[in-house]
């Protein structure tokens, strides 16, 4: 609720709603045709590449951003999840998310 919060604050973009887990993300994203996903990595590690993989068949054209709080490999993340348009890390904070977001996405 707060990365969304901070998100809409501070971007002309739309938040969807936090869901629970990668199912509902993937439901919520195709049923609201999302441009934008913003993915909390979570472990097992698989089970996000796995909904990264779902996602790209569904929606090619969304953009999608990894998040991580883990301690993860991200270089060696990123070669194995080519999906995600962009990996970041909680030590990355909320104004390197601003900066990937808007490069990401066309203005409005």
């Amino acid at each position: 609720g707060a990365i969304r919060e901070f998100i809409e604050a501070t971007t002309p973009y739309k938040a969807c709603d936090a869901v629970d887990n990668d199912a509902s993300a993937i439901h919520k994203a195709v049923e609201n045709r999302c441009e934008l996903m913003l993915l909390h990595l979570t472990a097992p590690l698989h089970d996000s590449l796995v909904t990264v993989s779902v996602l790209r068949s569904k929606l090619p054209d969304v953009k999608i951003v990894g998040f991580s709080t883990l301690e993860v490999d991200l270089e060696n993340l990123v070669s194995l999840a080519t999906g995600f348009d962009a990996i970041l890390t909680s030590q990355d904070g909320l104004s390197k998310l601003v900066v990937t977001l808007k490069a990401l996405m066309p203005s409005t």
